[in-house]
């Protein structure tokens, strides 16, 4: 694949990454989830739509911001999220089927950052 289609699924990925997750936070305060897990997924998601407009116009230093993110939180924070949070809430599918494809995407981010 060329550079210019890694960019694309770079950009594409961290956008459903951003999507899905303020998408789940909001469910999870439906179902008596805290407040602050809502707005710091909103931040991060701003965050991540700025990396995604960044890569999107060819800044090269913005991808090397989404590998960091998607190893950061590949390694260290979703795996200390499933142990501190989404095991001890009795998860149900639609929390597994998130966590699954949140770290899909933490992967694809990391992947398509490094070679793009």
């Amino acid at each position: 694949m060329t550079d210019e289609t890694w960019r694309n699924i770079l950009v594409a990925a961290l956008a459903v990454n951003a999507a899905i997750g303020f998408g789940y936070r909001v469910y999870r305060l439906a179902k008596g989830g805290p407040i602050a897990d809502v707005w710091g997924q909103a931040v991060l998601g701003v965050l991540l739509a700025l990396i995604a407009m960044a890569v999107a116009f060819g800044l090269d230093w913005a991808r090397w911001i989404a590998v960091g993110y998607g190893l950061l939180f590949g390694l260290v924070v979703m795996p200390v999220w499933v142990l501190g949070v989404l095991l001890p809430m009795r998860p149900r599918a639609l929390d597994y089927a998130f966590t699954g494809v949140y770290w899909g995407l933490l992967l694809l981010i990391a992947v398509a950052g490094f070679v793009a």
